[in-house]
């Protein structure tokens, strides 16, 4: 089986008075270009993540065939929990997505191991 290449994408900071999510996608899509992440899975990760609306992580995710990856993604934490219980999920549900993101190693844990090899950018 043909496991992809993980490439890890760090976000630090907060976007700036004046940026819009539009530009932080723009930029994201054209450095991952110059990369060359074809066929890659990239992985958003890093402090950044904190003051990173879900809107603008699903739009950033989504953008993967604009950059090249084969998906884009970001681990499982706070803000994702907070959207399913503002869309009506059940606690129950809820708790299941956690433990399941915990348990494959999907969730933003400092320190997490990881059974795959990632070459940070």
């Amino acid at each position: 089986m043909l496991i992809p290449e993980v490439i890890g994408f760090k976000l630090t900071g907060k976007l700036k008075e004046g940026i819009t999510a539009t530009d932080l996608v723009l930029t994201i899509t054209q450095m991952l270009r110059q990369k060359g992440v074809v066929g890659k899975f990239v992985e958003f990760y890093g402090d950044g993540l904190a003051d990173l609306p879900l809107v603008d992580r699903a739009t950033i995710a989504n953008m993967a065939p604009e950059y090249g990856a084969t998906c884009g993604f970001f681990p499982v934490d706070e803000v994702t929990l907070s959207y399913l219980r503002l869309t009506g999920r059940q606690p129950e549900r809820i708790a299941l997505v956690e433990a399941y993101s915990k348990l494959q190693g999907l969730c933003a844990i400092r320190g997490m191991n990881r059974s795959l090899p990632i070459r940070w950018l």
